[in-house]
């Protein structure tokens, strides 16, 4: 068997899996993987099969999986493939997260052409080389994590660590360490389709601010992204408002910051101040979305956090 270069293979695996991210219109966090497979090959949970088969879901791992994760199968001389999933959760929890990136293991496998390539039904041990198949199960891997956390969306969005990495992509803990030391790695370029993938999460990524408490962020559909929002520094006041007489049409008469005049704020958006006669800041905040330079919102006066867009609304909301 020729030498396998790992770095090309490297380079390969990521320029196809941005390919992917592109090809099949992903464009949020938490990558919905599962539903991707669903519609494009024989999708089969384990415990469905188990029921079909009238087998046990231990007997469809051990005999028709080979695995306690799943396996891809593929007819020969056929577009047809059939992935058989485990869901059935762990002890400790970690089944429910770690089903993803099993998932995305195994379309990589799909969409890097290892069945046709090998010419196999399935990349299971003992039917291959071991060498060769702890390189596509390495090839998978790679694909798995930058189709689910790519590096460069985790460093854009400025993860702290891997638990940060686990919340927005749905992935267990010890993936989600693997792909932080990927994301904290020095990079001399930015390869153009990691670009294309940046951009086409625009909307995730966009900043915006908004009206509402801190521990509201708690209740957000992915968990608790408090530690993902920020306060925007208020503009400073004039020693005195300015009169009326020297004011430009849409600015604040208490910082001078101009804003879109047709937009009537109760609020300067910028230092805070009422722009109205008797208006004071509500009790509660009001949920507003704000520009994301604002420090306060423009309907109740209340302080407004920054935050990524992606972060407080699943993709059909916007």
């Amino acid at each position: 068997m020729s030498s396998y270069d790992y770095r090309a293979a490297a380079d390969r695996v990521f320029h196809m899996a941005h390919r992917f991210l592109y090809e099949y219109k992903v464009k949020w966090l938490p990558v919905d993987i599962i539903g991707i497979a669903q519609s494009n090959w024989n999708f089969k949970w384990v415990h469905d099969l188990a029921w079909e088969t009238d087998k046990t879901p231990d007997y469809i791992c051990r005999h028709v999986c080979q695995s306690f994760d799943g396996v891809t199968q593929h007819k020969a001389g056929s577009d047809s493939y059939d992935i058989i999933l485990n869901d059935l959760e762990t002890a400790d929890g970690e089944r429910n997260k770690r089903v993803y990136w099993n998932c995305g293991h195994e379309v990589g496998h799909i969409y890097l052409g290892h069945l046709e390539s090998e010419g196999v039904p399935s990349i299971t041990k003992g039917k291959i080389d071991p060498v060769r198949y702890n390189q596509l199960e390495y090839e998978a891997d790679l694909f798995a994590g930058e189709v689910l956390a790519s590096k460069w969306l985790m460093r854009d969005i400025g993860v702290s660590d891997e638990s940060d990495i686990a919340l927005l992509c749905g992935i267990s803990d010890p993936a989600a360490l693997s792909r932080y030391r990927r994301v904290t790695a020095q990079y001399s370029f930015e390869p153009m389709n990691a670009v294309v993938t940046r951009q086409n999460f625009g909307e995730y990524l966009k900043e915006i601010t908004v009206c509402r408490k801190i521990d509201g962020f708690a209740e957000t559909d992915i968990g608790d992204v408090s530690r993902f929002a920020w306060l925007n520094k208020p503009r400073m006041l004039l020693p005195t408002p300015k009169p009326s007489f020297l004011r430009r049409p849409g600015n604040c008469p208490y910082c001078d910051s101009v804003f879109e005049a047709d937009d009537n704020p109760n609020f300067c958006i910028y230092c805070g101040k009422p722009l109205k006669k008797g208006l004071t800041p509500a009790a509660e905040p009001c949920g507003k979305i704000n520009p994301k330079e604002a420090a306060y919102c423009s309907e109740c006066g209340n302080r407004v956090y920054r935050i990524r867009q992606g972060f407080c609304f699943s993709e059909c909301e916007i």
